[in-house]
């Protein structure tokens, strides 16, 4: 028989049918697919341009995913990500290291699609330097700790710019087989408040008797 959870807690048999109770004490947990395990959560202090996250082998997932919280800037920027292979020493930003394309829908009725073949880092999208106008993002990170595949990232993120309210969707990849063991989230502003937190997503594991 199939057992869900981790070793030596074979906590529930996976009998492959389960009541909405048991998937909310599994998911508590911790032992259910998509759980959420909080690795670091970064605020914002002094006058950084970059937020770092490294050493991401010492808490290996398969997917990461980071959440952005009211991150405010001195003035209008992109935000944009970066990746490491020697944990944050240096992060890549060579002209094509990158490609990207997201779409952008804005309450007025616009919209803009951007994309790139080639670039120093992946874009998502601007914010503004207004406590009312904060920016607030989901990422999540695919493969970066497997030297065996490129590392992908999509992304979902909401703002107000001029008046407007924006939303915006798209994703990137670095298309370098190679371990990533750390990014980085890059304004080119200078920031001022906001709260950035990483999270590991946990798989189902399956014991087997």
């Amino acid at each position: 028989m199939a057992y869900l959870g981790t070793q030596p807690n074979d906590v529930k048999k996976n009998t492959g049918l389960y009541t909405p109770s048991e998937i909310l004490q599994l998911t508590k947990d911790g032992s259910w697919g998509g759980s959420l395990e909080l690795i670091e959560e970064q605020t914002v202090s002094g006058s950084p341009t970059t937020i770092n996250f490294i050493n991401l082998a010492n808490n290996s997932y398969d997917v990461y995913l980071v959440h952005i919280s009211n991150l405010i800037s001195t003035s209008q920027t992109q935000i944009s990500y970066r990746f490491s292979n020697d944990n944050g020493t240096t992060f890549e930003a060579g002209a094509s290291d990158y490609k990207y394309a997201f779409f952008r829908i804005i309450s007025n009725g616009g919209n803009l699609e951007k994309r790139s073949t080639g670039d120093d880092k992946i874009e998502t999208d601007s914010y503004t330097n207004t406590s009312t106008s904060n920016f607030n993002s989901y990422v999540y990170l695919y493969n970066l700790l497997d030297s065996s595949k490129y590392s992908f990232l999509t992304h979902h993120s909401s703002t107000n710019l001029t008046g407007n309210f924006r939303t915006t969707f798209g994703g990137g990849v670095y298309p370098t087989a190679e371990t990533i063991n750390g990014f980085q989230i890059h304004s080119g502003q200078t920031l001022t408040s906001g709260t950035v937190k990483l999270y590991g997503v946990k798989q189902i594991w399956v014991l087997w008797d």
